[in-house]
């Protein structure tokens, strides 16, 4: 089971092309723009560019994992059946793929963080990033302790991603989308109903006790992507 299971993340990983593609363009770009505009402000040609604020550019891997939970199940399904995958070797390969995603780009963001990100607020951005680490407060924990907080965030995300994109073409998938779209059209505008909205964000975000919320996000996480069993049992080949 366990070597079915890898073999299936590592086709997952070999057949991402689409998100490689978009993630590396993206960053390519954010990597010339600063180059560039250190360049400039090293030559003095720079005015007036000490208070502007720039986003992380570890934040950006985050659209590698984002794009790889909604593409993964729409795309990659079919290829692993028609391979002699069976439906559990999926659901378990997927999961142990996002696991080593949400490391991995877990990793990179803190890493960047505290060196290319703080070389380049000195050099040029004054006014800083706009990292999650530092605006969901993980930063404050040290880089160990983020790096498991925002792993095990990560780790949620791509989980509802995956399960809401392979429920997409059930009818229950649609329901789930408007269920979300309730929630957040709802819960937001009136306030006694936005205190269990923000109550659970902090839960899984901001919550000060750091153990918690890894704790929380990892239980929802799993929680979340059992629900591919019933999915995945449904799906048409």
């Amino acid at each position: 089971m366990i070597s079915k299971s890898l073999a299936v993340a590592k086709l997952n990983f070999r057949n991402m092309r689409l998100p490689y593609v978009i993630t590396a363009i993206v960053i390519f770009v954010i990597l010339v723009q600063d180059i560039i505009l250190l360049l400039l402000a090293a030559g003095g040609v720079l005015k007036n560019y000490e208070d502007n604020m720039t986003v992380s550019i570890g934040n950006y891997f985050f659209m590698l994992l984002l794009l790889a939970a909604v593409l993964i199940p729409i795309l990659h399904f079919r290829k692993m059946m028609n391979l002699g995958a069976k439906r559990n070797d999926f659901f378990n390969g997927c999961f142990v793929t996002y696991v080593i995603m949400a490391a991995v780009v877990s990793f990179l963001s803190v890493f960047l963080y505290y060196t290319y990100d703080s070389f380049v607020v000195s050099s040029l951005y004054k006014g800083g990033t706009l990292d999650i680490l530092y605006w969901f407060g993980w930063s404050r924990n040290g880089a160990v302790v983020a790096f498991f907080q925002q792993f095990a965030f990560l780790l949620l995300l791509a989980s509802a991603v995956h399960t809401l994109s392979a429920a997409q073409d059930r009818w229950y998938g649609w329901v789930a989308d408007m269920v979300i779209i309730a929630i957040i059209s709802v819960f937001t505008p009136i306030a006694s109903l936005r205190v269990f909205l923000s109550g659970f964000f902090y839960l899984i975000i901001f919550n000060e006790i750091v153990i918690l919320q890894i704790i929380v996000c990892l239980i929802l996480a799993v929680a979340i992507y059992m629900l591919n069993k019933v999915i995945l049992a449904r799906k048409a080949i």
